[in-house]
């Protein structure tokens, strides 16, 4: 026992070939000797020789299991890059009884493999263990909040701001999440602690989006513009400034911020772009399509100006779109947007056609009346599909693409609420969904509306469908832009905090004459929006008496 003690002793004061020596005569002496075998695998991962430690770590753990032998395993697993095995190991110890130099090693085995739900449990435990570490503090609550585990993430950063309450990084994401959470007085006032803390992009920024969600848009103007000589580099307060200035129609400061993002969003092979109006007749041209399917049809209005000044116009676009746009812009060879094409002279987005022909929306939009057509045969396809009576026909949609968290959070609206104009109208409207996405299955609660989901295979589909209609109800989605295209009376449904297209109070759309909104009077209230809807509704009977 003498010997092995003599050779911890050397282990300790770093003595680590002595140590060995001491320890192979123990072990020749004993080869099941715990402290041996602990004490050999120690000193092998010292000297590097990992793969010798591992054996001699094993046979430690096999003889006796605590703490100290499932972590020093870990640890060596670690050194050999067999992250999954460290982490089994190094839980099992720092659970078993904690000690910071094993949570140490397993808080860089978890961030190898991205572990986010072992990190957040292993930050909960080495905050008990040094409650009032503030580094501790702030990874726990950056993982909560990476994990969407908001209550949690509050809890401690109100201990983290106890401890240092001039933590301007913790109140600006203390701001984030309670904007999450649709808490906007709290989210506007924690940004503004951040910024009396420390005058920096963060706040900056977030002060600017959040004031554009408040409708303050002089003070989210303010501080994007702030934010944007803080950082110049980053396209995000460039792009957010861009919005604000056109939620206030001002098409002069905010489209050309607005169509130079689009360029910086393009793939790699996006090249050549085109920003004259001269004539190249010899060359050709493609446009890129980008934004959703809304935008790819919004700004299809202005493809009859580029005709005729290229040889040849391509167009990438999603496959849903393909015989659609054939049909009504036969001039355009259609490649998939799958494709990495590259056999063109010349680039563009459709947002850029507006800049470059000066059409400012505020003064002219072309065709607001309508610039889409459907084949009469697949209107009159669906048109035998759909129920015979004498009653309206109204299409529903109410879910839209929800990517983007700050943007398109608030853009789906629960089923439920279009509950009172089913109520109303059951005896009157029929009522058919073209939703294509899975809350379709939110139907099989109301026995009035028709699923068409597994009728629609494109957007064509969906266009003759809506030829077909008397109505659509929308949320701020595709649809509305192919209802609004095609002439077809719309009712859409906006949020309160909306995209700058449709403005602040508009009533009509300016890009679509055959489209009404109905808006939000504070966030998140839907009910008040359909409510203004069911107001309008009845005229639907009057104009349909009187066509």
């Amino acid at each position: 026992m003498a010997l092995i003690d003599n050779a911890i002793e050397l282990f300790k004061e770093n003595k680590i070939d002595e140590a060995r020596r001491v320890l192979e005569i123990c072990f020749d002496v004993n080869n099941d000797d715990y402290l041996a075998n602990r004490y050999l695998g120690l000193c092998h991962i010292e000297l590097k020789n990992y793969d010798n430690a591992l054996i001699f770590l094993k046979h430690a753990l096999e003889l006796s299991k605590n703490h100290e032998s499932e972590g020093d395993l870990g640890v060596c697993y670690w050194h050999l890059k067999d992250y999954e095995r460290a982490q089994i190991h190094l839980i099992t110890s720092v659970m078993d009884k904690y000690e910071d130099k094993y949570a140490k090693v397993l808080e860089k085995a978890l961030l190898s493999k991205h572990n986010d739900e072992a990190m957040l449990g292993l930050k909960l435990l080495m905050h008990d263990n040094h409650p009032k570490d503030i580094f501790i503090l702030r990874d726990l609550t950056s993982y909560a909040q990476k994990l969407k585990k908001y209550d949690l993430a509050i809890q401690y950063f109100d201990v983290l701001l106890k401890l240092c309450p001039d933590d301007y990084v913790a109140w600006n994401n203390l701001g984030l999440i309670y904007e999450e959470l649709n808490n906007w007085k709290k989210s506007y006032e924690c940004y503004k602690k951040s910024l009396s803390f420390k005058d920096f992009f963060s706040p900056n920024f977030n002060l600017g989006i959040m004031s554009r969600k408040m409708h303050r848009f002089e003070d989210s103007i303010k501080y994007l513009k702030k934010a944007i000589i803080q950082n110049p580099n980053s396209p995000q307060p460039k792009y957010s400034l861009a919005m604000s200035y056109m939620m206030l129609k001002d098409f002069k400061n905010g489209y050309p911020l607005y169509a130079n993002h689009m360029t910086i969003i393009m793939p790699a092979f996006y090249r050549n772009e085109w920003r004259d109006t001269d004539f190249h007749t010899d060359k050709t041209l493609c446009i890129f399509t980008t934004g959703g399917l809304g935008d790819m049809i919004m700004f299809s209005r202005y493809f009859d100006y580029i005709k005729g000044y290229f040889k040849k116009i391509y167009i990438l676009l999603p496959e849903t779109l393909h015989s659609i746009f054939k049909y009504n812009f036969p001039y355009l060879e259609i490649i998939d947007s799958k494709v990495i094409f590259t056999d063109f002279d010349y680039a563009v987005t459709p947002m850029h056609i507006p800049n470059i022909f000066n059409l400012d929306f505020t003064v002219f939009v072309p065709k607001p009346e309508g610039f889409f057509e459907v084949k009469e045969s697949l209107v009159k396809k669906f048109e035998r599909k759909l129920k015979k009576s004498d009653k309206l026909k109204v299409a529903i949609n109410w879910h839209g693409n929800r990517e983007g968290t700050r943007t398109f959070f608030n853009r789906s609206m629960p089923l439920s609420y279009l509950e009172p104009v089913f109520e109303k109208y059951k005896e009157k409207i029929d009522f058919y969904s073209v939703q294509k996405d899975d809350s379709h299955t939110d139907c099989e609660k109301y026995p009035e509306i028709v699923d068409l989901y597994d009728e629609i295979k494109n957007f064509e589909d969906t266009a003759a469908i809506l030829k077909n209609m008397d109505l659509l109800i929308s949320i701020d989605s595709s649809p509305v832009h192919m209802a609004g295209a095609l002439g077809v009376k719309t009712y859409m449904i906006l949020p309160y905090t909306n995209e700058w297209r449709w403005f602040v109070d508009d009533e009509k759309s300016i890009w679509y004459d055959s489209v009404s909104i109905f808006r939000q009077t504070d966030e998140g209230n839907w009910s008040s929006a359909v409510d203004k809807m069911l107001d309008k509704m009845d005229e639907l009977f009057t104009d349909k008496a009187n066509p």
